[in-house]
């Protein structure tokens, strides 16, 4: 008997209730074909299925097999196997309003396992319950957002003592600063997903719709000037310290802050960390590709917009101010030689301005000419200056003219055309980038690993929820 070809058993009628008991031919019923994934078949040598085998024997089957409408054993497959080896003739059954062949397979497994929750397990028979009940998309996304969302915790050590000075109060924000306020704070609401922002990435989000510094002086309209940036660092200064700007919203990237993880005892370690035991599982999406890909960042103030980015397809992500010294490049000839790929594309990320161009292309060259990178592919991912005019982007009007690379860049592409990548939007730039990748990776190897890290991840749930449990009880101890 199979799904598409099942006898369905006989309709019940004014004188066989759904629910009744009634006795069939044993062959009349069937195992359901996805029970060997979940329970251990009946084995006369085991212990227990020898002693049901001989009661079974000696008075017939006592309790009834739950039988599907299209005659799959949903409860008692033991009882069945049994009662075959004893070549009795009937079994009593119970017949369910379900028909296995109407259903899916994830749908069947998890039918059969609700039907024998009375039944007596093995462990592995306990996990593979656990596997069937687990949802592979929920526990992908838990996943991935446990990888997302880790946090750091420590407390800063303070500092030696010195003297500060005498008690000096800020100023408050005026009245004639709330337009300039309100229009600040709605850009950082925009940007949520995003937090943190840099202040460069605010100040470009002003141009868009400049508003006055000052409600009272109209010609205090907010521009492309050092004297609207200055303005705009004090407001955001006042406006955390006085909480209307949540302090997470806005960050200094140039600063990096090293923290230290600190417990009192082991037990408030195991506690803590007991709940992301095998949780943080990240399987390499890159392993299908043909070659090595990694990402080069030229500034700390938008990085993290494009970790993010990458971080979907487990690509590497070097980031810095200005050219990348030798050692990351070095790191990164390492990582193309340990991956064992044939070739490394390097997407590049800077700004649009002399210096720029010369990164993005010193960085191919140098992982060639020093560390012997030959099969090299460079894509220049943003900005571009078509990328700048695209999205009407305010020109940088601090543009490098000490830099030696000044006259070819405005011999190249005209003055007053240094764009800052900070001026394009965060989802601008995360679209960018995630468009360079997928241009450059083979999407069907890439979506063949996602799937088999769902799969792997729903397996990993179940063993990581028993160590969870075995660990924190011994904590308790």
């Amino acid at each position: 008997m199979t799904l598409s070809g099942s006898t369905p058993l006989p309709t019940p009628g004014a004188d066989r209730p759904l629910d009744m008991v009634v006795s069939v031919p044993i062959d009349a019923v069937e195992p359901a074909p996805e029970n060997e994934a979940v329970y251990h078949g009946f084995d006369i040598r085991d212990a227990d299925d020898e002693s049901l085998y001989e009661s079974i024997k000696l008075n017939g089957v006592l309790e009834s097999l739950t039988v599907s409408a299209d005659g799959f054993i949903l409860s008692g497959h033991r009882r069945h196997q049994a009662a075959m080896i004893a070549e009795l003739g009937h079994v009593p059954i119970r017949r369910v309003d379900i028909r296995l062949a109407d259903l899916s397979a994830d749908e069947r497994l998890r039918i059969l396992t609700a039907h024998n929750t009375q039944r007596r397990k093995s462990a592995e028979e306990q996990v593979r319950e656990e596997l069937v009940a687990t949802c592979p998309e929920e526990v992908f996304e838990e996943l991935r957002k446990r990888l997302e969302a880790r946090e750091v915790e420590a407390d800063l050590p303070p500092p030696s003592a010195m003297y500060i000075g005498r008690y000096t109060a800020r100023a408050k924000i005026s009245e004639a600063k709330e337009p300039f306020l309100e229009a600040v704070i709605h850009e950082v609401k925009a940007r949520r997903t995003y937090w943190p922002l840099s202040v460069r990435q605010l100040h470009y989000a002003m141009l868009n719709d400049p508003p006055l510094r000052h409600s009272g002086k109209p010609t205090s309209r907010y521009g492309n000037n050092r004297k609207s940036y200055k303005d705009l660092c004090d407001l955001c200064t006042r406006a955390r310290l006085a909480g209307m700007i949540p302090w997470e919203a806005v960050a200094d990237e140039t600063r990096p802050v090293e923290l230290w993880n600190c417990y009192e005892t082991v037990a408030e370690y195991v506690a803590k960390q007991a709940p992301y035991m095998l949780g943080w599982y990240r399987r390499d999406l890159m392993q299908g590709q043909l070659k090595h890909v990694e990402i080069v960042c030229e500034k700390n103030t938008v990085a993290e917009i494009v970790r993010r980015v990458a971080r979907d397809y487990c690509i590497p992500v070097t980031s810095g101010r200005g050219y990348c010294s030798i050692g990351p490049r070095r790191e990164m000839a390492e990582r193309h030689e340990a991956s064992g790929k044939t070739g490394l594309v390097l997407i590049l990320i800077s700004d649009c301005d002399p210096d720029g161009d010369e990164i993005a292309a010193s960085m191919a060259r140098s992982l060639r000419d020093d560390f012997d990178v030959w099969n090299i592919k460079a894509v220049r991912a943003a900005l571009t200056i078509e990328q700048a005019r695209q999205f009407q982007l305010p020109p940088n009007s601090d543009a490098k003219t000490t830099s030696p690379q000044f006259k070819k860049f405005v011999a190249k592409h005209g003055t007053r055309s240094a764009y800052e990548l900070e001026a394009l939007s965060p989802d601008a730039l995360a679209d960018i980038v995630r468009q360079a990748i997928e241009s450059v990776i083979d999407m069907t190897a890439y979506r063949r690993e996602v799937e088999t890290w769902k799969a792997e991840a729903a397996d990993l749930e179940v063993i990581r929820r028993r160590v969870v449990a075995a660990a924190l009880g011994a904590s308790k101890k």
